[in-house]
């Protein structure tokens, strides 16, 4: 017998909508990338370096990754340098959270945990997740050409000190995936520059 089938079912429900939202990140068919995307990738990423990290829970890793973005749900994704969402993203997420505890919290407290760890980065499991969202896009973007950020004017420099700077200390191994994909962006002449379009 099956417990809880109508809230387990709205939860699933609720959740197919990180299939639709889109983040400014192409993919090889010209379409945005959506956070369903984005989080499959990650959970993939995760499974690839956690052996490069023999002291973090395997299994906790996957379900940060998993479940990291479940809060745009509410709050969508902000795009990067949008100063005016960035003031309000920690508020938004915040929010969006309470109203994940508010409906599931009684038939989903692993699930709701986890996003919560997520969100406080006490866990090394979370940072590490967290350090691996960073560079997910830099990856995906260098692959469909720079086409996203070119389009949106974002510079690579101030995208460069960005992205470093989001790594945590702990991690700092995997900036070296940073250098190999900003090298190759450059090599490539993908990249926008501020300098260059100011001419």
């Amino acid at each position: 017998m099956l417990t809880n089938l109508e809230k387990k079912l709205k939860f699933v429900e609720l959740i197919s909508e990180m299939q639709v939202i889109k983040r400014i990140v192409y993919k090889k068919d010209d379409s945005f990338e959506s956070d369903a995307d984005h989080s499959w990738h990650l959970a993939m990423m995760v499974m690839t370096f956690i052996e490069d990290f023999p002291d973090l829970d395997y299994e906790k890793c996957l379900k940060f990754a998993l479940v990291h973005d479940l809060v745009e749900v509410f709050a969508w994704d902000t795009i990067c340098f949008d100063k005016i969402a960035e003031k309000t993203k920690t508020q938004r997420e915040k929010d969006s959270l309470e109203l994940f505890r508010r409906d599931f919290w009684e038939i989903l407290p692993e699930i709701i945990s986890i996003m919560e760890e997520y969100e406080h980065k006490v866990l090394k499991e979370a940072r590490f997740v967290y350090s691996l969202d960073k560079i997910q896009p830099i990856i995906q973007t260098v692959l469909e050409w720079w086409k996203a950020w070119d389009k949106f004017k974002i510079d690579i420099d101030d995208l460069k000190q960005r992205q470093y700077s989001k790594i945590y200390p702990e991690f700092e191994s995997l900036k070296h995936i940073l250098d190999i994909y900003f090298e190759r962006a450059i090599k490539e002449d993908l990249v926008y520059k501020k300098e260059i379009w100011q001419r």
